[in-house]
């Protein structure tokens, strides 16, 4: 019904949906134009992102999958041409040899480190918003993106500090801080990296 130009007229939520839709045609077509300099695809690109953030035991071809919203395929075969561009390996969990794990090869990480300003271009154009407006806009797409991940539309990945499964200053040494979901002592660099498993302590307004 967004596409119906009348009945955008008469709902606020269509106006809001198909504002959405036109923002993430954008975003994918400013995506593609920072992507053509760097020889990979914008899902290659993510892909590549994903692993870089990403803590080491969480980093699986499952949870790119649901990083990307795609399917399990669609995710082996990108990371399969990024193994072959020499940019990512891959190995067994040795928790659960079922799970394939990722990591960055050296030539990958290199790859990452030119990809700073990949995703500029959107950060400057919201950047140019004035302050309120810059704050209302992540108030709301804050609510969007909740009412998503609570559809299971939506997977959000974020560092441990705030989750409701971490354990800061509980450990020792090397391994401070502790998860709780996996039963596991993390050091400080770990949870300063993202995953997928990360649930809120605090419910959002």
């Amino acid at each position: 019904m967004r596409y119906d130009p009348q009945h955008r007229k008469e709902s606020r939520a269509a106006r809001v949906s198909m504002a959405l839709v036109r923002m993430a045609q954008a975003v994918k077509k400013i995506g593609q134009m920072e992507s053509d300099d760097t020889g990979l695809s914008p899902v290659q690109i993510q892909s590549l992102l994903f692993t870089a953030h990403t803590r080491g035991d969480v980093a699986s071809v499952g949870s790119l999958a649901d990083h990307l919203g795609t399917t399990h395929v669609t995710a082996v075969k990108i990371v399969n041409g990024l193994v072959a561009k020499g940019l990512i390996a891959k190995y067994a969990k040795p928790e659960d040899r079922r799970i394939t794990l990722l990591q960055l090869t050296s030539q990958g990480q290199e790859a990452v480190s030119k990809l700073d300003r990949w995703g500029e271009a959107l950060e400057e154009t919201v950047q140019s918003l004035p302050e309120e407006a810059l704050a209302s806009l992540e108030a709301g797409l804050g609510g969007v993106l909740s009412a998503l991940q609570r559809g299971g539309h939506l997977v959000v990945a974020e560092p441990c500090l705030g989750c409701v499964h971490f354990r800061p200053n509980t450990g020792r040494d090397e391994t401070p801080h502790y998860c709780n979901l996996i039963r596991k002592y993390l050091t400080h660099e770990d949870t300063l990296k993202q995953c997928p498993e990360h649930k809120p302590s605090f419910s959002a307004p």
